[in-house]
């Protein structure tokens, strides 16, 4: 995503934050608590954890546990605490991803992997993956929450290796699939994990395929910005250049013939194209002039309309822990949409 669409997605999001300002100031203390966290770390790690948490993001993982933890009862420090876990396992995934993806930006400022090299990058993330199940082995009113904590970092794993394994461009419903193996886990986690269940309860299956909608909604914006940005400097997104899994070209390549789609996937060098070529340039074009825009956008449309309804059927207390989440997700389609 472009630094400029990450900031505008922050505000957003941090607005609804100004509404409660009990959450906000929490918000703080998690990040003191991150940082707390550093002390368990040697060099390089600590560095390199020091550099990660420049830019915290946006953040909506530990809201959404925060505001979960506090509707059942947790202590201060408990809610702090899963919260924090939460975040810690979301920027482990970030630092691996990074390093999956070749990336050399994280939220507007050099990757991990790209300023320490990527074998630090993997061992840091694999620190802040234990950073964030120490934190609920200490608690003991959290401790029952480590089995879900657990496979949500399988389901992630196999989320993220789903995707590597794929040998064509994914068509939509693999794309679907593959998104919601990788952002659903622990987009769900905050809310769900807190639950001794197991997610087996009426409400929180509701709940689960909320999350399983929302997570490729969020994921589609993100897919959009990112062909928006290539408009915007007038050069081929760097999805497209990468064939990264992008939900405005999923929609493209679907609808070409047998023949294009061969010719499609091998048209690059290795795992990318090279920057100036030529069919780089033209496989841009054809993206542009194809309606894949449009049918995204109607295919978000739809899944922000389905989540909404199940929004709607959740008992008071549930949609009052994912309404600022819901509402920011609406408004940020809202803001795609004037584009």
């Amino acid at each position: 995503m472009s630094t400029i669409a990450a900031t505008e997605k922050n505000q957003t999001f941090k607005k609804y934050l100004a509404n409660n300002s009990i959450f906000s100031q929490n918000l703080d203390s998690v990040l003191e608590e991150i940082n707390k966290c550093r002390e368990h770390l040697d060099e390089p790690l600590r560095s390199a954890f020091d550099h990660h948490f420049k830019k915290c993001g946006k953040m909506l993982r530990a809201n959404l546990a925060l505001r979960a933890s506090h509707a059942i009862g947790l202590s201060e420090e408990s809610c702090i605490r899963w919260a924090t876990s939460v975040e810690l396992l979301h920027n482990a995934s970030l630092v691996h991803d990074d390093v999956c993806d070749d990336d050399s930006e994280r939220r507007g400022i050099t990757s991990v992997s790209e300023m320490y090299g990527k074998e630090i990058a993997i061992c840091l993330g694999d620190a802040i993956i234990a950073l964030s199940s120490l934190l609920l082995a200490e608690d003991q009113s959290l401790q029952y929450t480590l089995p879900a904590h657990n496979l949500a970092i399988l389901r992630l794993s196999a989320g993220q290796a789903a995707e590597f394994s794929t040998l064509s461009y994914p068509t939509w419903t693999t794309y679907e699939k593959l998104v919601e193996g990788k952002t659903t886990p622990l987009i769900s986690l905050p809310v769900l994990g807190l639950n001794p269940v197991g997610w087996k309860d009426a409400e929180s299956q509701l709940i689960s395929h909320y999350f399983s909608i929302t997570s490729v909604a969020f994921q589609m914006m993100n897919d959009i910005q990112n062909i928006n940005l290539g408009k915007q400097t007038i050069a081929p997104a760097s999805d497209l250049r990468e064939l990264r899994p992008n939900a405005v070209i999923a929609k493209f390549y679907e609808k070409l013939p047998e023949l294009d789609k061969k010719l499609f996937v091998r048209s690059r060098h290795g795992q990318k194209f090279e920057e100036n070529d030529a069919r780089l340039n033209f496989w841009w074009e054809q993206v542009l002039l194809s309606n894949s825009m449009e049918s995204t956008r109607q295919s978000l449309r739809d899944k922000l309309q389905r989540s909404q309804r199940i929004l709607n059927s959740l008992s008071n207390k549930n949609k009052s822990i994912l309404q600022p989440f819901d509402s920011w997700l609406h408004e940020s389609n809202s803001k795609l949409s004037s584009l």
